[in-house]
């Protein structure tokens, strides 16, 4: 008889799938993927989650050559741990010894607990950029293994985020090399706290006092990224340089993710008496039509990378859609800020 065990419940975090169907974006990064997944697992509140990232323009002129000379920085008020904590899931941190792995993982999943370990993608089958190519450490969750067949189940993101399954020989091989010497407590258990625990919110108050502290970040934070908007401006004045850089493509698709991911926060939140002007019917237009620019400009840089010309009529192309974006996004922030002040009034 087969020996299996599996935390059954356990789903991948699919929010942002549903909202953008045929593709792949995370919540902002992997690391929010995987807490709106735990979150999930253990029915907690989101809001906490979803609410702790700021996102800003930001330019730099001095990277034009190499990479980072623009993006839509993402920065998280609280570290990942304290925003789990605060919802009521405990992290243990530890490093097994690679022959005491497999016990230790079926040890978690039997108490209920989901995994996270750590890996070195060099040893990933499926991940182009990485295989056999380059060391990086990522976090892959299990939620399962079976004794029988020496498998293991997992959710990540090679191709998509979602469930996988592999030779626990093959992922044993990639969670123990050099690599891990910057990080000794490769293996992270995530449990339910104790019920009454002081760390933890109450739901119903919980989403009362995260709109309003999402509110108030946002207003802390009005300015800097209302300046931020600028940068826009300035990489359409460098377009002309930048569009033959390799790694355009790679820093568009971040910044349409990403815009995508505030689109999702912002519907979220929406169902919070977050809108007490009815600002919805300007905002949603406004974001949509943001995104779909960024993908234009995303479309022309590749057809210009793809044929090898960096023509005048495709940077002019760029260009426009780039100031067409500043626009939207200025008009977007005005009728946003308009909002969130008149749910703190």
């Amino acid at each position: 008889m087969e020996e299996m065990i599996s935390l059954d419940t356990f789903q991948p975090f699919d929010g942002m799938t549903t909202m953008f169907p045929h593709h792949n974006f995370p919540y902002f990064s992997c690391d929010y993927n995987l807490y709106l997944t735990l979150a999930r697992y253990f029915k907690k509140d989101e809001l906490p989650i979803l609410n702790n990232v700021i996102s800003i323009y930001r330019f730099n002129e001095q990277k034009i050559q190499t990479r980072g000379y623009f993006k839509l920085e993402v920065m998280e008020l609280e570290e990942g741990d304290q925003i789990l904590e605060k919802i009521g899931i405990s992290i243990r941190k530890k490093s097994p010894a690679l022959d005491t792995l497999q016990d230790e993982i079926i040890s978690s999943i039997s108490r209920g607990h989901p995994i996270s370990i750590f890996i070195d993608l060099f040893y990933q089958r499926g991940r182009d950029f990485y295989y056999n190519k380059k060391h990086g450490l990522h976090p892959v969750f299990v939620y399962g293994f079976n004794v029988t067949n020496g498998e293991i189940y997992t959710v990540d993101d090679i191709t998509e985020y979602r469930q996988y399954s592999l030779p626990f020989s093959e992922f044993q091989l990639s969670c123990m090399t050099s690599e891990h010497a910057k990080m000794p407590d490769y293996f992270w258990e995530y449990a339910l706290m104790p019920p009454g625990n002081p760390e933890t919110l109450n739901n119903e108050k919980s989403a009362h006092t995260t709109i309003h502290t999402f509110v108030e970040n946002m207003c802390r934070y009005q300015h800097e990224i209302t300046e931020g908007l600028n940068n826009i401006m300035l990489l359409a004045e460098n377009f002309g340089r930048i569009i033959s850089n390799e790694t355009i493509t790679e820093t568009l698709s971040s910044t349409i993710y990403r815009k995508c991911s505030e689109k999702y926060r912002l519907n979220t939140l929406y169902k919070y008496n977050l809108d007490p002007i009815n600002a919805k019917d300007t905002l949603d237009p406004l974001l949509d039509q943001i995104i779909n620019d960024w993908k234009m400009v995303r479309f022309y840089s590749n057809k210009a990378i793809m044929h090898h010309k960096f023509t005048g009529e495709i940077i002019d192309k760029c260009v426009e859609y780039l100031t067409k974006i500043y626009t939207n996004e200025v008009h977007f922030h005005n009728q946003y800020y308009l909002m969130l002040k008149a749910v703190r009034v």
